[in-house]
């Protein structure tokens, strides 16, 4: 059995419900005595039973109502909570599951029918209560332990932990128990003990290799790489083809700052022919995935990608690596090449139109972005990463009706995407549509309530408009809280101050905004402001002129120098 595969909650459902509910045409036995109908409530049972094993459930549900007729008995109940569960009639089973345990309430076999039932209906919270019922009842039944287990781990894996501990205490060492307690514990980052329940397991069966790697991998994720590499080096020597096994040693390495060693690895498989190109394309990605952490490993990266895209001439992919490695490196010119190439050899992929015209993006060549962009609407259709960098680039030309248009088809694309929402806002505030604006801000709050663009953001355009000054005020403090040093969020929280009227308060933080350098037009002209509401004109006059000499265009800071005043 390969216990190191997740069980999705689907499969699970199906194999849980299928031990009493699949099991319609079982043997059943009707409770007749002292009865004067029992001949004729058991000929219609046993015509139900009979339609059952043919899957005629509806006409059986008719044999078996026919039944109870004559006499009320759990097992005829229990058969027709059956039949509607399998009918999809869950309310129904549900209805006809409960008669039954209520008729014989200390039947194992009737409460776990019922809690099957539950399951097909997904109502967990109930069957949960009914295999707590089954072990009370049973407290021996170990399937019934595991089956409780399971669903509480799928409600509260905290709780199923206690009850997995209390399946190994009743029943000793249970390899199932283990390894699903190593999986809790590993989610909850709790790695220590969840290498405890892999050490667990292996007391039971010691060479089996997916749990000696899943402990491996436990000790590299709480950076015993010593451990770990123990247990890889060891292992390859019996799976010495084993790719995701060799693909851990190299991350090991690479953790470790061993990189002749880990490319050692990647050289061991790329002698093997018979690999795929996936195969060595996810090889090298664990290389790609250090390069931000370490640089030294892009030259170790770039060279992997180069063989596989030789050995691969027409495979996008090593093209599309190469020119993200190039782009991780600052090296806009080579990642350019690279993204060109993917944009070549695959015209449906969104990714190569995507990433090649985000650098010209930033490097502010919005129009260069915008042509990429609307050359990919040719290829590519209902991708929302094109509407939504096509939307920014129109924002920052300010092409608002144009910018407008994209960010609104983007986010109908995907309606849970915060920073389109943010952007949005942006564009209806400087369209002058502050309704509009609100909405998108509020509606991206109900999504993510702590994203402090969109606290700052909102914070800014309400404290221009001069209303719900507290509210913003509390909004920027937190979008603050989370980027202390961001120039822009100090600005919106001094302006919220200035707005209040307390200029002495605005002061500090708008400073504090300038002092950290390369402050824009419009924070410069915020503290001239500030100053002039202090009565310091000379200073407000110093500040003006900065901002004047930033934004030449600004003609609210042009009115206030030649007026030298407000």
């Amino acid at each position: 059995m390969n216990h190191l595969k997740n069980i999705t909650t689907g499969i699970f459902l199906i194999i849980l419900s299928a031990t009493v509910i699949g099991c319609s045409g079982s043997k059943k036995t009707v409770e007749t005595k002292d009865n004067p109908n029992r001949d004729l409530a058991l000929d219609h049972y046993l015509q139900g039973s009979m339609l059952d094993q043919k899957g005629e459930y509806a006409q059986a549900i008719l044999e078996y109502q026919d039944a109870l007729n004559y006499t009320k008995d759990a097992a005829i109940y229990n058969s027709i909570a059956k039949d509607y569960s399998l009918l999809g009639k869950h309310s129904l089973a549900i209805q006809m599951g409960l008669e039954a345990v209520k008729l014989q309430p200390a039947s194992r076999e009737y409460h776990q029918t019922l809690a099957e039932i539950y399951i097909n209906a997904r109502d967990l919270e109930n069957a949960i209560k009914e295999f707590q019922e089954i072990i009370h009842i049973d407290p021996q039944y170990r399937e019934g332990w595991i089956n409780l287990a399971r669903l509480q781990q799928m409600k509260n894996p905290e709780v199923s932990l206690e009850t997995y501990q209390e399946i190994i205490n009743r029943f000793g060492p249970q390899e199932e128990a283990y390894f699903q307690m190593a999986q809790i514990f590993g989610s909850m980052n709790m790695l220590d003990k969840s290498a405890a329940a892999l050490r667990g397991i292996l007391e039971l069966e010691p060479e089996n290799f997916e749990v000696k790697k899943a402990l491996g991998d436990i000790y590299l994720r709480r950076d015993s790489i010593d451990a770990a590499l123990k247990i890889y080096n060891d292992l390859a020597e019996l799976h010495p083809d084993n790719l995701e096994l060799r693909a851990a040693t190299a991350h090991a390495y690479l953790v470790k700052q061993d990189y002749d060693k880990a490319k050692e690895q990647f050289d061991i498989v790329l002698q093997k022919d018979s690999l795929s190109a996936d195969e060595q394309i996810r090889f090298g990605q664990v290389f790609v995935a250090f390069i931000e952490r370490d640089s030294v490993v892009a030259p170790y990266a770039i060279k992997m990608f180069e063989k596989i895209q030789q050995t691969y001439p027409t495979d996008w992919r090593p093209y599309w690596f190469l020119g993200a490695i190039s782009n991780i490196m600052k090296d806009d010119t080579a990642a350019l090449k690279y993204f060109s190439r993917v944009m070549d050899l695959a015209k449906w992929n969104p990714d190569g139109w995507v990433s090649t015209a985000s650098i010209y993006y930033d490097r502010n060549q919005f129009d260069e972005a915008i042509g990429i962009l609307q050359e990919a609407n040719k290829y590519v259709r209902e991708e929302f990463r094109v509407y939504f960098l096509l939307g920014i680039c129109y924002q920052r030309k300010h092409q608002t009706i144009e910018a407008a248009s994209s960010l609104e088809k983007a986010i109908q694309l995907n309606g849970k995407s915060v920073d389109a929402m943010s952007a949005l806002g942006l564009v209806y505030d400087e369209m002058n549509r502050p309704e509009d604006s609100d909405s998108m801000y509020e509606r991206a709050l109900q999504i993510d309530p702590r994203n402090h663009l969109v606290l700052n953001n909102y914070g800014y355009n309400l404290a221009v408009r001069g209303i719900q000054l507290e509210r913003a005020l509390k909004m920027s403090k937190e979008a603050l809280a989370q980027q202390p040093t961001n120039q822009s969020y100090l600005d919106t929280f001094g302006w919220i101050y200035y707005q209040l009227g307390d200029y002495n308060e605005a002061e500090v933080w708008i400073r504090k905004a300038v002092e950290l350098g390369n402050a824009s037009s419009v924070i410069q002209e915020h503290l001239g402001d500030i100053y002039f509401k202090l009565s310091d004109k000379e200073r407000a006059m110093i500040y003006w002129q900065k901002a004047s000499e930033l934004d030449p265009n600004n003609k609210s800071v042009q009115n206030k120098l030649q007026k030298r005043s407000m």
